[in-house]
């Protein structure tokens, strides 16, 4: 795999093969899919709190806490994008792009 829309096929093909797109209403799904994002950050944030973020996880795939988590958000965000049928590539792209032209801190003081 080589772009990340390739790698967004792969994950979303995996995810309907491992039963995480049965048939629901858009907003359910969509409320599925926040609520797993949302677990995959409380599950980084959990590793920091506990000090266990460069501790290898608890999977043989030789990953720390923190890769593991952070790989699981973008794997989510993936499967997300594929499932609304959004090309990330150039969504990534353009927003990078915008970020460029925004002030320090986006204008905030702290």
């Amino acid at each position: 795999m080589e772009t990340i829309n390739e790698i967004a096929d792969a994950v979303h093909a995996n995810a309907r093969a491992h039963g995480f797109h049965p048939p629901e209403s858009e907003i359910q799904f969509m409320a599925n899919q926040c609520n797993n994002l949302h677990c995959e950050i409380s599950e980084l944030w959990e590793a920091w709190r506990a000090g266990k973020d460069s501790e290898m996880c608890d999977k043989d795939i030789n990953l720390t806490c923190t890769e593991e988590e952070l790989a699981d958000l973008i794997i989510r965000a993936l499967d997300i994008s594929r499932r609304l049928e959004i090309d990330i590539l150039n969504a990534i792209n353009v927003k990078h792009k915008y970020n460029l032209t925004r002030p320090y801190k986006h204008g905030k003081l702290n």
